[in-house]
């Protein structure tokens, strides 16, 4: 059983509880939202990865999951979870810069989220198998988009990346896989390495493919 992380709770912008888990204390932090079908742990080995690679991360329940609450939003109001999410990584002193990835509807939740941040706030945005969001021309922060080429959110990801304005790559992996369960494709490796480098140096050239 993984033990390299801290448990945590925190409120959600809109009065909710939400219980994560903590991994590093490295000035890279990625925040991790998971998919519908998915909770916290199903990030638990990226984590650890992503703790080799000195970068830290925080995994969480949205509301309605795990032991997270919801607050007045109610149950479908996940993007206060990701802003809760955000500041309680600003409170964090150690941390420098702040990453959001989200898996499919944790993806919409964090694009919907990143509508209200600058890029002085939020080195970028990965949204991974993301369902459709309304709105993504407003967002200035960087979204690299990942799919993969028969998923059923394909063209909703195109879509979406031909409507963003603000840096951006896309890029889709062979197959059907979607959202964490590429992590247990072929893919795997290439999707890590991609995630590691939008984290790091948040080159927005790196895997610019259609």
């Amino acid at each position: 059983m993984n033990m390299n992380f801290k448990e945590v709770d925190f409120g959600s912008a809109d009065g909710g509880v939400l219980y994560g888990s903590l991994f590093g204390s490295y000035p890279d932090i990625v925040i991790l939202a998971h998919g519908k079908v998915f909770n916290k742990e199903s990030y638990y080995d990226l984590c650890d990865i992503l703790l080799k690679n000195k970068i830290s991360s925080l995994t969480f329940d949205f509301r309605g999951y795990g032991n997270s609450k919801p607050g007045s939003g109610g149950l479908n109001a996940y993007g206060e979870d990701i802003i809760g999410a955000i500041n309680f990584a600003k409170s964090l002193d150690f941390v420098k810069s702040i990453t959001l990835l989200g898996s499919s509807m944790g993806g919409g939740a964090v694009l919907n989220a990143s509508k209200l941040y600058r890029p002085s706030e939020i080195k970028s945005v990965i949204a991974l198998s993301p369902v459709y969001a309304e709105g993504v021309d407003f967002i200035d922060v960087p979204i690299h988009y990942l799919g993969t080429e028969g998923e059923q959110f394909a063209e909703g990801i195109k879509k979406m990346y031909a409507m963003t304005k603000s840096p951006k790559t896309l890029r889709f992996f062979k197959g059907a896989a979607h959202a964490q369960n590429i992590f247990g494709t072929e893919a795997k490796e290439e999707l890590i390495s991609l995630i590691i480098s939008y984290i790091k140096d948040g080159n927005i050239n790196t895997g610019k493919a259609e």
